[in-house]
């Protein structure tokens, strides 16, 4: 029977894979970041040398046919203990295995699954700048941190979490601004956290020292991440998840108010006009099921945008790099970023930063300019 305490673990025997030694470590009744009823399962490295693999975990039904397939982004693992297992915290429902009728167990009641890992092929060996690596093994480091975070939750969980104020300053400058100054040199200062789960505060960190999230966590737990993330302003951390949240988001009229208010709320650009658009395109059943009285009267001008944009598609008309009241958020995002300027921001707010940054671009071609000619008369007046 499989037990349902939560934080209960298995540890499979180890197997080597790619000249590593692996293992499964399987959460029957979930771990503490899973949500009821879900099995958690999560890869561990048990080597001594560090590397970077994608996998996939697949769960056989007794015939030997795929029940469900999961698979990983590149992902980084390392022997450090510290380090976080890459893994689903929901997995498969204990119902499904459970199920007689899905065949997942076989006479004897065993769970057969087959753990698939890749590493980037190469030809010919060269080794990857070290620098990432080397970020990602300083992370949470006891013996070289000066700074260590007590991050407490509302049920009283507390952990510990090490960092390095010049990484801080550099990557994290709102977290680097709680540690005092007082600190005295070779000393490590504590600094309490509050209002954000040990766990997810943990992987904002490792997010900032260069980690990745993985994608099955920022779907499951977006929300958790984009608070945390607004809170401490780790702006491409927090596009990430919303950017999960929309993609695992279905919009219906009884959500459309709650996402709408939210995305006002965290500034959720992408959400808003993902939420827009739904209203847009679903006019007859939101304006049978919706009260807009909580809605801000702005939005209006988004409403505006999504219909309009509509219309132009269904007449295939195309909308031009130029015309920037148009464009999709994802589109003014990208170039924000090219020009190096904050991509967290409104829809108009955007807008307003690229046109800024299109006058003085042209002002600085006017004087430029202006410059040529005065050189060529100068020279003109000498000949």
């Amino acid at each position: 029977d499989l037990t349902t305490t939560e934080n209960h673990y298995l540890i499979t025997p180890g197997f080597t894979c790619n000249d590593h030694e692996w293992a499964l470590t399987l959460y029957p009744g979930g771990c503490s970041e899973s949500r009821d009823g879900f099995v958690s399962l999560f890869l561990k490295l048990h080597s001594e040398e560090n590397t970077s693999a994608m996998y996939a975990i697949t769960v056989l039904d007794k015939f030997g046919n795929a029940e469900i397939v999961k698979q990983s982004a590149m992902l980084y693992f390392g022997s450090n203990t510290q380090l976080p297992n890459w893994g689903w915290p929901n997995f498969i429902k204990r119902s499904d295995i459970l199920n007689a009728s899905k065949n997942i167990l076989d006479i004897n009641g065993t769970l057969a699954i087959v753990v698939s890992i890749k590493e980037e092929p190469t030809s010919v060996f060269v080794p990857r700048n070290p620098f990432l690596n080397t970020m990602r093994e300083m992370f949470i480091d006891k013996e070289t941190a000066d700074v260590c975070f007590e991050v407490t939750c509302s049920a009283g969980v507390k952990r510990f979490v090490h960092a390095h104020m010049l990484i801080l300053k550099k990557c994290a400058p709102m977290l680097a601004d709680l540690v005092p100054d007082d600190n005295e040199e070779g000393g490590k200062t504590s600094v309490q956290i509050s209002g954000v789960h040990p766990f997810f505060f943990s992987g904002l960190l490792w997010y900032v020292y260069g980690g990745e999230i993985a994608e099955d966590t920022l779907k499951a737990h977006a929300k958790d991440i984009i608070d945390a993330a607004n809170k401490y302003s780790i702006v491409n951390l927090k596009l990430e998840a919303e950017a999960a949240y929309v993609e695992s988001t279905t919009f219906t009229a009884e959500n459309v108010l709650d996402n709408i208010l939210y995305a006002e709320a965290m500034n959720l650009a992408l959400l808003k006009e993902a939420v827009i658009d739904f209203i847009a395109g679903n006019g007859e059943q939101v304006i049978d099921e919706v009260s807009f009285s909580h809605i801000p009267g702005h939005v209006m001008k988004d409403l505006l945008v999504a219909t309009t944009r509509r219309l132009k598609e269904s007449k295939n008309e195309v909308t031009t790099d130029t015309d920037m009241k148009l464009m999709r958020v994802s589109e003014l995002r990208r170039k924000l970023n090219e020009k190096g300027l904050d991509v967290d921001g409104s829809r108009e707010a955007m807008i307003a930063s690229l046109i800024r940054s299109e006058s003085v671009g042209n002002n600085a071609t006017l004087l430029e300019a202006e410059g040529e000619v005065n050189e060529d008369e100068n020279n003109a007046e000498e000949e």
